[in-house]
This record gives C-alpha cells, structure tokens and sequence, in this order.
C-alpha cells in the first residue's frame, strides 16, 4: 500500500467537508421542523386550555340553574 498523496488528501478533505455540509444542511431542516411543530403544539395547548375553561363555565352555570330550579320547585310548589 502507497502512502496517500497530497491530492488525495485534498480530495478526502474535500468529501469530509461536503459531508459535513450535508449534514449541516439536515440539521437547518430538523430545526426547522422542530420549530413549527413546537409552534402548532402551542396552538392546540391553547385551544385545549381555552376548551377546559368553557367546560368549567358549563358546569357552573348548569349547577346553578339546577340550583335555583330546585328552589323554585322547593319554595312555590307545595
């Protein structure tokens, strides 16, 4: 086996740096991807605690009409 040239060494120099720049490249569209995904996970984290916060207004409004029913059939029917 020959011991490597001066191109040689260029030329594997030059392969290591595209491949790296590949990969660099890869790296761009991973965190680009992460960064929209983030964001619509933010959008449904809000519309869930918006949805959560309707459902606590339904109950309370449904517990108090069942409330002031019950007094009304307790106090004017007899």
């Amino acid at each position: 086996m020959t011991a490597p040239t001066h191109s040689d060494l260029h030329r594997d120099i030059g392969r290591m740096e595209g491949r790296l720049d590949a990969m660099e490249h890869r790296l761009a569209q991973m965190v680009a991807t992460l960064e929209r995904i983030d964001s619509r996970l933010a959008t449904i984290e809000t519309r869930e605690n918006e949805r959560r916060g309707a459902w606590v207004v339904l109950v309370a409004l449904g517990s108090l009409l069942s409330g002031l029913v019950a007094w009304g059939v307790a106090t004017f029917v007899r």
